[in-house]
């Protein structure tokens, strides 16, 4: 079987602030969550905001120190179906606070980015090929 991503987690400095985000900006629905962490299922990929020093254990478990809020290891994407929901979606974040890129067509893809309350980049794209 290969292998798949089956969650992807993110540090958060206040669960609740990245939890109202997620839920309002994106849509998301947490399938569980207690004080440290909050999971999502996305199209059944999870997605979890833990409590960055918990995220710390992990990471130093390997010998790692956690990227410095600020500063961008990944960017998650989001395909959208429309210009107009590229749009909406920026919009949408811009309204809860984020700092954004608008969108621009570059050859056909439409696309724009936004930052959550941590700082995690998402892109918002629509490929009309």
């Amino acid at each position: 079987m290969p292998v798949a991503i089956s969650c992807v987690t993110l540090p958060v400095d206040d669960l609740q602030k990245s939890l109202a985000f997620y839920q309002n900006v994106m849509g998301f629905t947490p399938d569980e969550q207690d004080e440290d962490h909050a999971a999502f299922d996305v199209d059944g990929v999870y997605l979890v905001l833990l409590n960055r020093g918990d995220f710390s254990v992990y990471v130093e478990g390997v010998g790692h120190r956690p990227a410095a809020r600020g500063n961008s290891e990944s960017i998650l994407s989001h395909f959208a179906e429309t210009t107009g929901e590229v749009d909406a979606l920026i919009a949408k974040a811009k309204g809860a606070g984020a700092t954004v890129s608008e969108a621009e067509d570059d050859d056909g893809v439409y696309s724009g980015s936004f930052t959550d309350p941590d700082g995690h980049v998402w892109e918002v794209l629509y490929d009309a090929a």
